[in-house]
């Protein structure tokens, strides 16, 4: 295939990525309460005034960075006239979104990185002055990014506000760029390599501030620059590194009051009191089922891409293997905390399926003008059908289990209800059924009150819309007092006051 064919269908592979992301957004529920009430919830709290205060902020083993990215977002948006707290919701999952197309990129270079290191693409064929040429390895760099494109479950991940999915596009995006530098060679490369270098660190030290468990992934990046004898550019990586631990050390200092003092805060809480156990604890093999779970026909075939590729796939399979077994250990699990095995396992799966794919089989052998198949072209071809079988099965087989999370409460309806409570001019004040399972003040877009449903509340008549689920207690209850409903979406309904209480 020429440059400008692959360019054509790496183009089509993010066009696919973008569509996708786009359904998400409109479609996707909320994965966790903790994407509102962590990272949306307290920005706008500080832009507002009115916000939902959950017990991480009282207690400070929360970094203000995140939140901040996040409110220099609302601001503007406000600031250019976008007042609705839940269209400034959607916008910033939008943001995410858009961002998540970062792993295209990382598939792509990953891939093609990987492809030529395992060598069966190589031909003699290939002239590397021909500019009109693809890229050595391109196979692997369109199978890498098409899946990180495509994949159902990272679709539907990239536009949740989590720390998780912020530290991931850091952490793969650094474990390319490593790649790279360890194969940097000549002088002409150096300066690019330093630069590199620099990048990689930085987004090292900034994935780990964002979610600590990650520090797998720069473990890993030590050991293949160190194996890769790049010593100089591990120190350049190291020193850059220190400087996003330096401004979330100082942010916390501003906010809390002492040097990575939340950070202390969370490992005290989470390792040292083992306080996670409260929100549950799981079985040390949960996480080895739940991938099952989520792929149940085609891990195997990924599995066996990596180990097949293992010889140059090692630094992504051992990041995924490695993470896996740290978050294990932990009694309280969530799929969540693990989601980066995801794109480190495709990534590394692609590029060995497009080495494959790249082998090319012998010339056909011609007795008395007839076209003759050997067994070795018949076996060449058979493999590359079971390959783009499998990828495609990865996809299909990732589609039909990718539905569901650990909170099964947050419908898409509940957040659609609480929003258009918002938009009503006489609204004066909102009882939920379940307050932490809404967006929050965001969400609601009003500074006024919004607590939980409570019978002794109903008779307050500055509550005059109530938020629950269809035919439930808490809506009979409000009908009885006498509310009426106004809006409807899936399971959940909103209710607003009519008439003077009539009793409980």
């Amino acid at each position: 295939m020429t440059k400008r064919g692959v360019h054509i269908a790496l183009a089509a592979i993010v066009l696919v990525g973008l569509v996708l992301r786009a359904l998400a957004v409109r479609y996707e529920p909320a994965h966790h309460p903790d994407e509102f009430f962590q990272y949306l919830e307290p920005a706008w709290g500080r832009l507002t005034g009115a916000w939902i205060e959950t017990w991480e902020w009282r207690s400070g083993v929360r970094s203000w960075v995140l939140p901040g990215y996040h409110g220099a977002w609302m601001a503007v948006l406000m600031r250019l006239g976008v007042r609705e707290g839940s269209v400034i919701g959607r916008l910033l999952q939008a943001h995410w979104a858009l961002l998540s197309m970062s792993l295209v990129w990382a598939g792509w270079r990953g891939g093609i990185l990987l492809a030529r290191r395992l060598g069966h693409n190589r031909s003699a064929t290939e002239d590397p002055g021909d500019t009109t040429a693809a890229p050595i390895g391109w196979q692997g760099g369109l199978a890498a990014a098409l899946l990180c494109a495509a994949f159902p479950l990272q679709v539907r991940f990239s536009i949740h506000t989590l720390s998780e999915q912020a530290s991931i596009l850091c952490m793969v995006c650094a474990l390319v760029l490593t790649g790279e530098l360890a194969g940097t060679t000549g002088r002409e490369e150096q300066g690019k390599a330093r630069k590199k270098a620099l990048w990689m660190g930085l987004l090292l030290g900034l994935g780990v501030c964002l979610r600590i468990q990650h520090a797998v992934v720069p473990l890993v990046v030590a050991l293949w620059l160190m194996v890769s004898r790049r010593w100089w550019l591990l120190l350049i990586a190291t020193w850059a590194s220190l400087l996003p631990v330096l401004v979330f050390g100082m942010v916390d200092w501003l906010t809390w009051g002492s040097f990575l003092s939340s950070y202390v805060a969370y490992v005290k809480f989470n390792l040292v009191e083992g306080g996670a156990s409260i929100f549950g604890t799981l079985p040390w093999k949960w996480y080895a089922d739940h991938f099952r779970e989520r792929l149940p026909t085609a891990l195997p075939f990924l599995g066996l891409l990596c180990l097949v590729g293992l010889r140059a796939t090692w630094p992504f399979v051992l990041s995924a293997i490695g993470l896996t077994v740290l978050l294990s250990t932990q009694p309280h699990k969530e799929e969540r905390f693990v989601m980066l095995f995801w794109p480190l396992v495709l990534i590394a799966a692609g590029a060995a399926a497009g080495a494959w794919l790249a082998s090319r089989p012998p010339p056909a052998v011609f007795v008395e003008g007839t076209p003759l198949a050997p067994p070795r072209r018949l076996r060449t071809w058979l493999v590359r059908a079971v390959l783009l079988a499998g990828l495609a099965e990865v996809l299909v087989d990732g589609a039909r289990h990718c539905q569901g999370n650990d909170f099964r409460g947050l419908d898409t309806g509940r957040y659609h209800a609480q929003a258009w409570a918002g938009r009503q001019a006489d609204v004066t004040g909102l009882l939920d059924d379940l307050p932490l399972y809404t967006g929050g003040y965001l969400w609601f877009g009003r500074n006024f009150p919004q607590l939980q449903f409570q019978n002794d509340r109903i008779g307050n008549p500055l509550f005059n819309y109530v938020l629950a689920e269809h035919d439930s207690d808490i809506a009979r209850d409000a009908k009885r007092a006498g509310f009426t409903e106004v809006f409807k979406e899936d399971n959940m309904v909103v209710l607003r006051r009519v008439s003077a209480l009539n009793g409980p």
